[in-house]
């Protein structure tokens, strides 16, 4: 009686939690699966309901010198195997060399959250392992986002968030929050591993979905997670995140026997909490409490922008250790009378909408992604741009410029409400294009004089080994020389003071190219007279056959339905209205056009 009790257990457990995982999701083809669990199992954590209302639990405070972990075993689960394979090895041979670069960066950040997120997995009884899943996910950034829009430290959707207690909305996003997204991807773990009762399943159904899992998984008769991916039911991204995961644990656990010794790790994170009731200002706050607002910043990543507001009456702020009465007092003069988003001073500039534009031309324009306008201005999907308004965008005002530049007022975003999506996630595979961790494209890096001294302009995802290594230098002399604090982040734009002897290579060999341009100037000049008399007898020649094709191509332009697209989309890269492409083709339902289709698009005079 008791196995068919417990096979029953299963089978409603499983028809429960048929749903896609925290990436994936739910606007893709009819087979997909559903984007959010319905219901959590069992054993789940009991603050996480069905109506995703719930707030996860938050700790008051946090710091080092209590953060005293046991010996004794304290998780209820299995420990999550290690195993060491030809494909664990081609993942340890790419971060040790062309990956190189971005595992000097996650294992940097690693130290700031280590102590917290593990104390955050045991405290649910978990392995604490689970931790270097958010190393391979987002590289310990806050505004990792992926292709389908994940975001955060553990790269949820919004709907999952939401599932699992995350605020989401126009002022804050959990999923940013270390100790808050470690919480929700714990009680989505529990539920994963008592679904599969498998480190490696679960794992797979993190990254693909654990619908796609169970269906092979019952498919193919085994539990064994190698067994399935030889077999190559699963997506190739998802055969390949088991051994970056259990490459970049190796690498993580002992750094110095796969040559990662040199690393300038972060300070971990400490703090205390203050409890508030009314909304304010960060940025008064700070300066108030003479705090760096960057470092400030950091402590309450959840929070877009300058303004802080209350959740169910109240607002937690995260300050240093030992500042809670010169937090409360900064609190007081800090703060708004009216709630509006405030975006940080020098990210964003405001845009005004022109005719044509789309959220796919401006982002092209200011070289981010479409994900991020939608989050960083609360625009819904369905929402059409109005010519005239204004919405933030990127400031890409040159970095080296910026003493001379006067940085604007902080704009304030006059598109409301909608889906949440960051920054983009970068990717870092040697066999495929899966994301790992993300970091925005910056100017191009520069090496400034100024007198004597030699300077070197920060771009993101530099360090201190790297910018010693690019110059030949030593990361003690580089500390020295701008009385650099241990653990202290280089700010992108920043000027780094250089050691007089030093030289990049890259300089002489602009200098040359400058001298050998001059050189060659006169030449090309000459040379362009010729070809330009040569090609005005050409083009007459040319110009009716030139038109006779493009009156052609005019009227017979098809685009090929690929996989994810839609009209919206289709629409944007044509700047064209949706209305008149399902006009042109006769298509009542915009859900239902199919991959390979071909749509005729109309003719824009």
């Amino acid at each position: 009686m008791q196995r068919w009790t417990r096979k029953l257990s299963v089978l409603l457990l499983s028809i429960a939690f048929l749903s896609s995982c925290a990436h994936t999701s739910n606007k893709a083809e009819n087979n997909a699966i559903p984007t959010d669990p319905t219901n959590g199992p069992a054993t789940a954590t009991t603050n996480v309901t069905g109506d995703g209302n719930a707030p996860a639990p938050t700790l008051e405070s946090f710091h080092l010198q209590e953060d005293k972990p046991s010996n004794d075993k304290v998780s209820e689960f299995d420990e999550i195997p290690s195993e060491v394979n030809p494909l664990v090895e081609k993942w340890i041979g790419y971060f040790q060399g062309k990956g190189r670069g971005h595992m000097e960066r996650y294992l940097a950040r690693s130290a700031r959250y280590e102590k917290l997120m593990k104390k955050v997995l045991r405290d649910n009884k978990l392995p604490e392992d689970l931790f270097y899943i958010a190393l391979i996910e987002s590289g310990f950034s806050a505004r990792a986002t992926s292709h389908a829009s994940a975001v955060g430290y553990w790269q949820f959707i919004r709907g999952t968030g939401k599932r699992y207690g995350l605020e989401i909305n126009k002022f804050v996003d959990e999923r940013r929050d270390p100790e808050i997204a470690t919480q929700a991807a714990a009680d989505y773990f529990k539920a994963l591993y008592s679904m599969f009762g498998s480190w490696y399943l679960s794992m797979a159904s993190y990254n693909v979905g654990e619908g796609k899992v169970k269906r092979e998984m019952n498919r193919l008769d085994t539990r064994d997670f190698w067994e399935i991916a030889k077999k190559k039911r699963l997506p190739r991204e998802t055969v390949n995140y088991i051994p970056k995961y259990l490459a970049a644990r190796l690498i993580a656990k002992d750094p110095d026997k796969y040559g990662f010794g040199e690393i300038d790790y972060l300070p971990p994170i400490e703090f205390d909490t203050v409890k508030l009731t009314e909304p304010l200002n960060l940025r008064i706050m700070s300066e108030k409490m003479s705090l760096n607002y960057e470092d400030f910043k950091a402590l309450n990543p959840k929070f877009k922008g300058e303004i802080a507001t209350l959740s169910n009456k109240v607002l937690s702020i995260r300050i240093p250790v030992g500042t809670t009465d010169a937090a409360k007092l900064a609190a007081n003069e800090s703060k708004v009378d009216k709630v509006e988003f405030v975006a940080d001073a020098g990210d964003t500039q405001e845009y005004r909408i022109r005719r044509g534009d789309s959220l796919y031309t401006i982002a092209r324009k200011f070289r981010t992604t479409v994900a991020y306008l939608r989050d960083l201005n609360d625009i819904p999907r369905k929402k059409r741009l109005k010519v005239g308004s204004r919405i933030s965008v990127p400031d890409r005002t040159s970095r080296v410029s910026k003493s001379n530049y006067k940085t604007p007022a902080p704009s304030t975003a006059t598109v409301s409400s909608a889906d949440s999506k960051v920054e983009n996630k970068t990717s870092a595979s040697p066999t495929m294009a899966t994301g790992t961790a993300s970091a925005e494209k910056t100017e191009a890096t520069l090496s400034v004089q100024d007198g004597i001294s030699k300077f070197y302009i920060v771009q993101s995802g530099d360090s201190l080994f790297s910018i010693a290594m690019k110059y030949n230098t030593t990361v003690d002399s580089l500390k020295k020389l701008n009385a650099i604090r241990r653990g202290r982040i280089l700010k992108v734009g920043a000027k780094i003071r250089l050691p007089a002897d030093v030289s990049d290579n890259k300089d002489d060999q602009q200098t040359k190219k400058n001298q050998n341009s001059q050189d060659s100037t006169q030449k090309k000049i000459n040379k362009g007279k010729r070809q330009i008399a040569v090609a005005r007898n050409s083009a007459a020649k040319n110009l009716v056959s030139v038109k006779a094709k493009s009156k052609k191509a005019a009227k017979k332009t098809y685009h090929i339905v690929r996989r994810g697209e839609n009209l919206e989309k289709i629409a944007d890269r044509y700047s064209i209205d949706v209305a008149d492409i399902r006009s042109k083709n006769k298509i009542r339902n915009s859900s239902k056009i199919l991959v390979g289709q071909r749509i005729m698009i109309p003719t824009v005079n």
